[in-house]
C-alpha cells in the first residue's frame, strides 16, 4: 500500500465496498501504508519474498475466504497459483497498465513476465482493466478471451479531492506557487517519463516566440511530486539543463491536492499506463491538463482540446508548445479546466463502485 494509482483504488474500494453480509481483509506484500485502510479491514502480512503462494494458501483456508481481488502482477500471479493449489476460492485479478509496454525488455525478468501472463491469467475467474487499451492487449498479446475481461474504470473520490484542494500550502512552499507552476505527479521511473516533462520545460523557459507572448513564463517554475529510482538522474537532468532553481522534486505527499490546485497546468508524460488516477484528479481539482496520448488511457480519459489537450509520447518540443498554449492563453485553459472538471464526475466512486457491487453480489 504504498503510494501509486493501484494502491489508491484499493484503498478506495475499501472504503467504499458495502459491509453487508461481507467481511474484508487486506492481504499485503510489503509493510508499507500510505493510504488510508478502514478500522474494520483485518491486514495481513505474506511476508513471503518469492510468490509464497502456499502460505496464501493457508491464508484463504484459515479465514474462509471465498473472492481475492488482486492487483499488481506478483500479487496476481499468487492469488492464481494459491487457487492452483487447492485454496478453493475465487480468483479476481486486475491489470492496471499495459503487459505489453511494461514487459517489452529482453531480460529475464521481463521474459518470465510474459511467460506467467500468458500461462496463469487466463486461470483466473475474472480479469479487471481499468481501460479498453489494457483489455485489448490482453487479448491480442497473450490470447485472452474478452468474455474472461470486464473494462472498470478506477474510482475517484472527487468530493475528497475537492476538499483536500483547499487545504492550506505549508510555507516552505509558498514562494514557489507565486509563480506560473507547471505540476507532474507519479513515481521517477522510466514509465512515467518525467525526463521529456524536464526537456519540455528547457524550451518553454528558452528564448522563443511562442515565450515570448507572456514575458512572466520565463519565471514558471516545474514541480515534480513522486519517489523512485530515477530521482538522482532527473536531478542531474535539471542540472545540465541549467534548471535547478526552477525544477523541485517534492516528493510523496500525503495531501497532492493543494500543490495540483495552485498549478496553472497538470502535466502527464507517460510512456505507456493504464488509466492514470493522477490525470483524472488533476480534472477534478480544476486544473487544465497535458498529457502524452500514450498507448492506454489518457485518450478514454481525454478528449483532445476539449477536456485536455493530448500529445505525442517522447515529443518534448509538441509537450512544450502544448503547455505554453495553455498557459499563453487563459480564457482556453478556464474552458478546458471546466469541462475537465465535468468529465472527471464519470469517475466517481459512486458511479465505480456500483459496477463493482454487481460483479461479486
Amino acid at each position: 500500500m504504498a503510494g501509486g494509482g493501484a494502491e489508491r483504488v484499493v484503498s478506495n474500494l475499501l472504503n467504499n465496498l458495502s459491509r453487508e453480509n461481507r467481511e474484508l481483509f487486506l492481504v499485503v506484500l510489503e509493510d508499507k501504508f500510505y493510504y488510508q485502510i478502514p478500522n474494520d479491514v483485518k491486514i495481513i502480512n505474506l511476508r513471503a519474498k518469492f510468490f509464497g503462494f502456499f502460505k496464501f494458501k493457508k491464508i484463504i483456508k484459515e479465514n474462509q475466504i471465498n473472492l481475492v481481488f488482486s492487483f499488481l502482477g506478483r500479487s496476481n500471479y499468487t492469488n492464481i497459483l494459491a487457487k492452483l493449489f487447492g485454496s478453493g476460492h475465487k480468483v479476481y485479478i486486475n491489470e492496471r497498465v499495459n503487459p505489453l509496454e511494461m514487459h517489452r525488455a529482453l531480460n529475464l525478468k521481463a521474459i518470465l513476465n510474459r511467460f506467467l501472463l500468458r500461462k496463469l491469467y487466463k486461470k483466473a475467474d475474472l480479469i479487471f482493466c481499468n481501460s479498453l487499451g489494457i483489455r485489448d492487449s490482453l487479448n491480442k498479446n497473450f490470447n485472452i478471451g474478452l468474455n474472461k475481461i470486464k473494462v472498470i474504470y478506477n474510482p475517484i473520490d472527487i468530493e475528497k479531492i475537492q476538499n483536500l484542494c483547499h487545504n492550506n500550502l505549508e510555507s516552505e512552499y509558498q514562494e514557489i506557487f507565486r509563480h506560473p507552476v507547471i505540476i507532474n505527479i507519479g513515481r521517477l521511473t522510466k514509465q512515467k517519463g518525467q525526463e521529456y516533462l524536464i526537456r519540455a520545460f528547457k524550451i518553454i523557459r528558452g528564448p522563443t516566440s511562442a515565450i515570448s507572448q507572456r514575458s512572466d513564463l520565463s519565471k514558471a517554475k516545474l514541480v515534480i511530486l513522486g519517489e523512485g529510482e530515477l530521482e538522482n538522474e532527473l536531478r542531474e537532468l535539471t542540472k545540465s539543463l541549467g534548471l535547478k532553481n526552477d525544477v523541485f522534486f517534492l516528493g510523496w505527499q500525503k495531501n497532492p491536492f493543494k500543490f495540483l490546485a495552485r498549478a496553472k497546468v497538470f502535466v502527464l508524460s507517460s510512456l505507456w499506463e493504464g488509466l492514470p488516477n493522477t490525470l483524472i484528479e488533476a480534472l477534478a481539482c480544476g486544473v487544465p491538463a497535458v498529457s502524452t496520448d500514450c498507448s492506454s488511457g489518457p485518450n478514454e480519459i481525454i478528449e483532445n482540446n476539449k477536456t485536455g489537450i493530448l500529445v505525442p509520447v517522447k515529443n518534448e518540443q509538441t509537450l512544450a508548445q502544448a503547455i505554453v498554449k495553455l498557459l499563453n492563453n487563459p480564457s482556453f485553459s478556464q474552458e478546458l479546466a471546466q469541462k475537465g472538471k465535468n468529465r472527471a464526475e464519470d469517475f466517481s466512486v459512486r458511479n465505480i463502485i456500483n459496477q463493482y457491487e454487481r460483479i461479486i453480489q
